[in-house]
């Protein structure tokens, strides 16, 4: 429901907002926008009020903190059935929905961000592979490990983290797909090809001569299940997330072996 603004955008912000009114409490229409001072988030469609009344009905709400001691809550329904409805209250305010590991959570997942996959090859990428032998995959060491990200307020927190399960390899040009369950082994330039781990390899069969800049589009995934936990006991699994990245890899005829009679 949110994304935060980048740079220009938040520049572009600065150069044309002007500042909060009293009746908005800090929220400033852009577009079809409120954008909140603070952290600069935006929430799709909807209106501020300048607080809730009592006794009405929010639900599926996620907190926004904003200038000047003010909450913003972004619900996705409000009184009288309103759907995406925008909130700025003041902590405390009678009727404000409370702060839940759920709405904490849902902004942690956000504030989560899992790198793309850096992948290692051998041969090393930038020098040509070659057709009818293997091509080694394997992703860097340094990111394969999980990464959490915890939001607390008072008493309350949600903390999700991530951690790397599979990595999967599309070579590209129809070429079949890898899926290696972990990382992938690096190759061991002191064992014989015999002895190498095999799991995360492929055996190009066409070079990658007739192709767009004579190369093959590697795309690599990193796939992460990912979970959360938090106050008084909330918690459980969350949807796997992937990152992605893509490199060119070239790909040549195999140079012919010519043998020598003595």
């Amino acid at each position: 429901m949110h994304a935060t603004l980048t740079l220009s955008s938040l520049l572009s912000l600065l150069a044309v907002a002007h500042g909060p009114s009293t009746e908005d409490n800090g929220a400033t229409r852009m577009g079809g926008n409120w954008v909140t001072y603070g952290l600069y988030e935006q929430a799709e469609s909807g209106s501020p009020s300048g607080g809730i009344r009592r006794g009405a009905r929010f639900g599926d709400c996620r907190g926004i903190g904003g200038r000047g001691s003010i909450s913003y809550v972004q619900c996705d329904t409000g009184p009288d059935g309103k759907e995406n409805v925008f909130n700025a209250v003041r902590p405390g305010e009678p009727g404000a929905p409370p702060v839940t590991p759920e709405m904490l959570k849902d902004q942690a997942l956000r504030l989560l961000t899992p790198s793309a996959p850096k992948i290692v090859t051998a041969p090393p990428q930038g020098r040509n592979g070659y057709v009818g032998l293997r091509q080694y995959f394997w992703a860097a060491s340094e990111q394969w490990h999980s990464i959490s990200k915890r939001v607390t307020a008072g008493p309350v927190w949600a903390e999700v983290t991530a951690t790397p399960t599979k990595l999967t390899v599309r070579p590209g040009a129809g070429q079949s797909t890898l899926t290696c369950l972990g990382p992938g082994v690096p190759y061991d330039p002191a064992k014989s090809p015999d002895d190498q781990n095999i799991d995360c390899t492929h055996v190009f069969t066409e070079s990658s001569a007739g192709l767009p800049g004579s190369k093959y589009q590697v795309k690599a995934s990193m796939v992460w299940s990912a979970s959360w936990t938090g106050s008084g006991g909330a918690g459980g699994a969350l949807a796997p997330i992937t990152t992605t990245a893509t490199f060119p890899l070239r790909i040549g005829e195999a140079p012919a072996l010519v043998g020598r009679n003595s």
